[in-house]
């Protein structure tokens, strides 16, 4: 009898062991799928990245001509003239990606650079935050797979 007992404890342990194997084997597995099913992507438009809110050096007022900053940027997106007085703005968008498992989040930021030249010498250099956005894209198929 008491052979028997202490095969029922030795047989109880391996057990217990064997189960805490397999409860961290599968833990192991989860956090190894959220890891490598993770991901981001970074992607912007615009002539140049203006998230820092600074004015890009060579802009000075009082010295940088209009054709200054068109050889210097490229085309803006918007112009205005209006007599001796001329505007110019430029658009810089950026958007963050991060993907996990079935979702993509995205964070959205803009920023407008406006420029205001009178008799074509830049008078005034201001960076304006457009807007910012956060969003997520759910796939439904996948959502619907989970729940079977």
């Amino acid at each position: 009898m008491l052979l028997q007992l202490q095969t029922i404890q030795e047989q109880e342990e391996v057990r217990d062991k064997s189960m805490f194997k397999s409860v961290l084997f599968l833990w192991l597995i989860c956090i190894f799928i959220v890891v490598f099913s993770s991901g981001c992507a970074k992607s912007s438009i615009g002539k140049f990245d203006l998230s820092s809110r600074t004015v890009p050096g060579f802009l000075k007022t009082g010295t940088t001509t209009i054709e200054d900053v068109l050889e210097n940027i490229g085309e803006p997106f918007g112009y205005r003239e209006q007599g001796n007085r001329s505007a110019m703005i430029y658009l810089s968008f950026q958007e963050d990606y991060f993907n996990l498992l079935f979702t993509q989040i995205r964070m959205e930021e803009s920023h407008r650079l406006d420029l205001v030249f009178n008799k074509n010498i830049l008078e005034k250099a201001e960076i304006k935050k457009e807007g910012w956005g956060f969003g997520a894209n759910i796939d439904p198929q996948l959502i619907q797979l989970l729940a079977q």
